[in-house]
């Protein structure tokens, strides 16, 4: 049985897949875990299937495919049940992974509390964070921490109400104590909706600040089709439960966005803020 099963859902995009999968074999070359890579492809249509044709005579890898395209909840969830590891990388293959990315993740995924695990995540045509948690804003609607900043908190762990499945680890017992993702999505809020129905479970969500990769951030075609049918059912299934997260993580969030550009205050939420920072402190 493996130790650890990476899957990536993949639809076109056929470059980015390369240069994903030799990242990937790159960085865990020299690793004692044992591993394997399932490769699920969602309809493809450009030359990604005469890639995965090539990286079929690669060791630690299982291709399986799609007559039609089913969605980022559908292949995952497929790969899941297909996967022999204790636990889960959720990988998307706009990735480009680096030194070191893997150790830490698995640490603190170990743990008992843990429910999702992230990490930090750089956008390389910015030099900016993309993703270093998510939190929640007074409308109980998701918000990405620290997007478009420079400075990486010092602890090795950050606790946060969600995390990205761009790149994200979890138990396979924990996956499937929670029923997975939830299909009722398409492109969009599956891994957000698993981490509230996590958090309510009693698990904690963690970005693990000594991982790093880059993320390219170039969506598959169709990513995009179904964000406001996406957001609708989240705020519906969702918003008055993440409300209360809101009031005690938005404040803190906007205070320390424009901290050094205060100048981009906006004056009432500026005040707001600092009020409600405040009624937490007494």
């Amino acid at each position: 049985m493996a130790e650890l099963s990476i899957i990536t859902a993949l639809h076109n995009c056929v470059d980015l897949t390369r240069k994903y999968v030799e990242s990937l074999y790159e960085t865990l070359a020299n690793s004692e875990i044992d591993w394997e890579l399932i490769l699920i492809d969602d309809a493809s249509t450009d030359e990604t299937p005469v890639l995965l044709e090539a990286l079929n005579e690669k060791p630690n890898i299982r291709i399986l495919h799609n007559e039609e395209n089913q969605g980022y909840a559908y292949n995952n969830n497929r790969g899941a049940q297909e996967a022999k590891g204790a636990v889960l990388a959720f990988l998307n293959n706009d990735l480009i992974l680096q030194d070191d990315w893997l150790q830490p993740m698995l640490i603190q995924v170990r743990k008992p509390e843990s429910g999702a695990v992230g990490n930090i995540q750089w956008n390389p045509e910015t030099g900016l964070i993309d993703h270093a948690g998510v939190f929640f804003g007074l409308d109980g609607m998701p918000r990405q921490a620290r997007k478009n900043r420079k400075a990486v908190p010092q602890n090795d762990v950050t606790e946060w109400n969600a995390v990205t499945a761009a790149c994200m680890l979890m138990r396979k017992e924990v996956f499937k104590k929670c029923g997975g993702f939830d299909e009722s999505y398409r492109n969009g809020f599956e891994d957000i909706d698993l981490c509230v129905r996590l958090k309510l479970e009693g698990y904690k969500h963690f970005v693990c600040n000594r991982s790093q990769i880059r993320h390219c951030v170039s969506p598959s075609p169709g990513r995009h089709d179904h964000n406001n049918a996406n957001s609708d059912l989240f705020e519906e299934k969702w918003a008055e439960t993440c409300k209360p997260w809101g009031k005690k993580e938005w404040p803190r969030e906007y205070l320390a966005r424009y901290a050094r550009h205060w100048w981009k205050f906006n004056l009432g939420k500026f005040l707001k803020a600092l009020w409600m920072v405040n009624q937490t402190r007494q």
